[in-house]
């Protein structure tokens, strides 16, 4: 009864000792299972974000340049605000800004 005990004993530690090499081997695999996993899930998400931006790109749909008389009636009708972007932002950004009020009036 204490050799069939000893021999059971003796199996079952071997099997924790085999446990321990194999998890040796397979961490190394699994870590690079993971970091391949991330980095297409990643990639994955750039290649979304980049798509949605193209599809929400303002003017993408609308490329005719705008017209003196677009440009000058949005600007009469926001002259405060074309002022204030100017002086805030710089005339690069008001003229954008006025740009994309005309454009959304058409």
């Amino acid at each position: 009864m204490k050799r069939k005990l000893l021999l059971a004993a003796m199996a079952g530690s071997s099997l924790l000792v085999a446990d321990a090499a194999y998890a040796q081997w397979l961490d190394p695999a699994l870590d690079s299972q993971r970091w391949s996993n991330l980095r297409k899930h990643q990639q994955r998400q750039r290649e979304k974000a980049q798509q949605q931006q193209r599809q929400r790109r303002p003017g993408a749909e609308n490329t005719k340049p705008l017209t003196l008389a677009e440009r000058q009636a949005a600007w009469s009708q926001n002259k405060g605000e074309y002022r204030r972007r100017l002086l805030r932002d710089g005339q690069a950004s008001a003229d954008r800004w006025l740009d994309g009020v005309a454009r959304a009036n058409r």
